[in-house]
């Protein structure tokens, strides 16, 4: 876990490099406007999302809400450039939440999480489960694909945790499959590799979550499926207990 000083420094780091790249971009002042004033006031009103931090959320939050939400969010720099915002699919109530690191070409295509290739193996990982994409819910721990194929940095990570909060509270699963070393530790505030924390269940706000390969390393990696299924069984005898 993150230590409380160690988490402070981290933020100030972050905020220091968001106010550098926005120097780089032309910005010498901030306005408040209405719009801007807006934005303070739900920034405000929304704690900074981090593991083991009680964070300020709507009251009565739907899905619908939180979709509506995300079509308007520039809480960091990845809403200049991205193509689409996905969201996430499925409905409230599913016993499972699958929770992969961040959108693909092709859901930034198709609008939808896990699209292409690796959402063709996560469907058929679902199925053998016994389980449907409808009822089940997917989506991803960063909203927006980075450009130029990197990965989102800490600050772009961390912005994008209350939109995650809201739809895990919003979904109420029983289990969270993360999906990846970036998931995992994003979701449970670790640095551990996905080596160390699948295989067995971890807790977020008192729901059982099993870190488990994600679908793109099975591509590279055949093998691992052998792994990631035992992860599965795991998941399957929980619900039936």
């Amino acid at each position: 876990m993150t230590e409380p000083g160690r988490m402070d420094l981290d933020i100030t780091q972050e905020v220091r490099q968001y106010l550098l790249y926005l120097k780089e971009m032309g910005c010498t002042s901030a306005p408040l406007g209405e719009d801007a004033q807006h934005i303070v006031q739900k920034w405000g009103g929304e704690k900074q999302v981090t593991a083991g931090h009680e964070t300020h959320l709507p009251e009565h939050d739907s899905l619908d809400a939180i979709l509506s939400d995300l079509a308007h969010c520039r809480r960091c720099r990845l809403a200049d450039s991205r193509k689409a915002v996905i969201c996430g699919q499925g409905t409230a109530g599913a016993d499972i939440m699958f929770i992969g690191p961040f959108p693909e070409p092709a859901d930034a295509d198709s609008g939808m999480p896990y699209s292409g290739e690796t959402g063709q193996l996560l469907t058929r990982i679902i199925e053998a489960m016994g389980q449907s994409r409808q009822s089940v819910y997917i989506c991803h721990a960063v909203k927006c694909r980075p450009p130029e194929e990197r990965l989102p940095d800490r600050f772009e990570a961390r912005a994008c945790r209350i939109w995650l909060k809201r739809q895990i509270r919003a979904v109420s699963p029983k289990i969270i499959c993360a999906l990846g070393g970036f998931a995992a530790q994003n979701l449970l505030g670790t640095d551990e590799p996905i080596s160390r924390l699948r295989g067995r269940f971890h807790d977020y706000e008192g729901i059982a979550v099993m870190p488990t390969h994600e679908p793109a390393y099975l591509l590279v990696h055949p093998k691992a499926k052998r792994a990631v299924w035992e992860d599965m069984k795991q998941v399957m005898a929980r619900l039936t207990h």
